[in-house]
């Protein structure tokens, strides 16, 4: 099911990042592309304001996460209205905002909603998750044969 995410409205729903800091979009990026390969569901964010060329080149590189920037004189609502319009599925579409007007309008589209706030909370579920299956999986050294052997030899000398 594809999520159509107001990437600057679930910035300021996280509560490690500022609309104010530059890096938080980038950030915020990085984890949703976390979320992406770990629900395997596609992921459209739209931000406000101008396009960043090195985000857009390093988000082309990553399969079913598509990067939007509203051009100027455009807000980023307008450009989720216009993919929901564009889709064939609108049903299919999950809408992350806490906007109630752009929620208003998604609902009459026929678009699942979700608000950024619950959005944030699954999202820090599955990186959370994510942690514990990376430490569990952590590669684990143990001694060769022959390094318990010098050990041994070493700690039983007198």
């Amino acid at each position: 099911m594809p999520y159509l995410i107001d990437g600057n409205n679930l910035i300021g729903s996280v509560s490690d990042f500022s609309q104010h800091d530059p890096r938080s979009r980038r950030d915020l990026l990085g984890q949703l592309w976390l979320f992406q390969r770990t629900t395997r569901s596609r992921l459209a964010v739209v931000f406000d304001g101008p396009d960043d060329p090195e985000l857009m080149a390093e988000c082309r590189q990553w399969p079913k996460f598509e990067l939007y920037f509203a051009r100027p004189g455009e807000k980023a609502d307008e450009v989720l209205l216009a993919l929901i319009q564009k889709s064939k599925q609108p049903g299919t579409i999950i809408l992350v905002t806490s906007d109630r007007e752009l929620q208003a309008k998604g609902r009459l589209k026929g678009v699942k909603l979700l608000t950024s706030q619950e959005f944030a909370r699954r999202l820090k579920k599955i990186l959370k998750e994510k942690r514990k299956a990376r430490e569990l999986y952590k590669p684990r050294f143990a001694a060769s044969p022959l390094e318990t052997k010098i050990w041994l030899e070493t700690l039983t000398k007198k």
